[in-house]
């Protein structure tokens, strides 16, 4: 018992070590790629900066950048550490002592299975807690002599019916520079109206006031507008003559690629924007499709080091290339499997629950079937 405990701390040790070398190389070889393509823009925008400013920006840019490269090449990256170890124990024979003395090859690799739930742990950490309060950095400039800007998508609030558009938005702060909120009439004024302001600032609910967008420089101002009375309630005058408090639901990531900014969003957020009345019927499909493809990625990164498990280690092998073609070719398809139930989840082609649990079934099933062909 103390033999295969102490092989269980030597196993999760390999798995680690492959694991972050194949994170360091990986994410090392795109830094080099990023760099030798945008040196010249990282050059041009950090100005005249020293050499010392220059390295600072580089390392803040990618250290952000890493976040989400963990996010997006994690699970991969854990599939491979498992193939790496694998290879390189039956190389060396490390496996065969174990067998020899009875003891299962399910239990002997069950370290890389739990390797693989903590991965899914950091991983769900990361999503949840760690990419939410970096999201703009997604978006950052190379140069990072200025906060990241990028120009507005015109977005409707569905609830109160007011359209919000801009010059351009400032991730960072939150904020929109020349922006324009129309008004609609007759159910928030009296007339059309367009509140134009030099900035919006996003502000979320506290201290008894909703979430809303507060505009300064505002034109018109508070005294020459036309409200109804369910416009006092949207509408509401701020601290300064020149500010109004906008009560809506949009948020300042979806005025830029609405099409993938969602991603990098909370759980809780997500569900909160599902239940909002101001997001459309096909928006609200697309984050419910995003949900449940999120609560189900866990338990896929699981199930597919138990089909890498026995494709590794077959009973009858023709040997480690050809075991690791086949890996390779079953994780491609199953991944092929995955992508194309959450594209047809998205399109309304399919149930969001259907598309997001078919590739866990799928996998679970080959997990299952290819359970008796391990080496015993």
């Amino acid at each position: 018992m103390a033999g295969v405990l102490t092989f269980d701390r030597y196993l999760l040790r390999s798995f680690w070590h492959v694991f972050l070398a194949c994170f360091v190389a990986t994410f090392g070889l795109v830094v080099v790629i990023d760099l030798l393509e945008n040196l010249d823009e990282l050059l041009a925008k950090s100005g005249d900066a020293g050499v010392l400013q220059i390295a600072w920006n580089i390392i803040e840019y990618y250290a952000f950048q890493s976040v989400f490269f963990l996010d997006r090449a994690g699970p991969s990256l854990m599939v491979i550490a498992v193939m790496v170890v694998l290879i390189l124990f039956q190389r060396s024979g490390e496996l065969h002592p174990l067998l020899s003395a009875g003891v299962p090859m399910y239990r002997v690799l069950l370290p890389l299975a739990g390797a693989a739930a903590c991965v899914s742990a950091v991983l769900v950490f990361n999503q949840e807690l760690v990419i939410p309060q970096i999201a703009y950095a997604a978006f950052e400039n190379r140069g990072g002599t200025a906060t990241a800007e990028v120009r507005v998508e015109p977005v409707y609030d569905h609830s109160t019916r007011i359209s919000i558009n801009g010059r351009r938005v400032r991730l960072a702060n939150r904020t929109i520079e020349d922006a324009e909120f129309a008004l609609p009439a007759p159910t928030i004024a009296g007339d059309l109206t367009i509140l134009k302001a030099s900035q919006a600032l996003h502000q979320p609910a506290r201290n008894g006031r909703p979430t809303g967008w507060l505009l300064k420089g505002v034109e018109p101002q508070w005294g020459d507008l036309q409200l109804t009375e369910a416009g006092r309630n949207v509408v509401l005058p701020g601290e300064k003559p020149d500010e109004l408090f906008v009560v809506t639901a949009v948020t300042c990531d979806q005025l830029y690629k609405r099409n993938s900014s969602y991603t990098l969003l909370s759980t809780r957020e997500l569900l909160r924007r599902i239940h909002s009345p101001a997001f459309g019927l096909v928006s609200v499909h697309r984050l419910v499709s995003h949900l449940h493809a999120r609560l189900t990625q866990p338990l896929i990164n699981v199930i597919a080091v138990f089909v890498v498990l026995p494709l590794m280690v077959r009973r009858e092998s023709p040997g480690l290339v050809v075991d690791s073609a086949i890996c390779g070719a079953t994780m491609l398809v199953l991944l092929g499997i995955a992508q194309a139930c959450l594209y047809a989840g998205q399109m309304q082609w399919a149930a969001p629950d259907l598309a997001a649990w078919v590739p866990v079934i799928v996998c679970g099933t080959v997990a299952a079937w290819l359970s008796g062909v391990i080496r015993t």
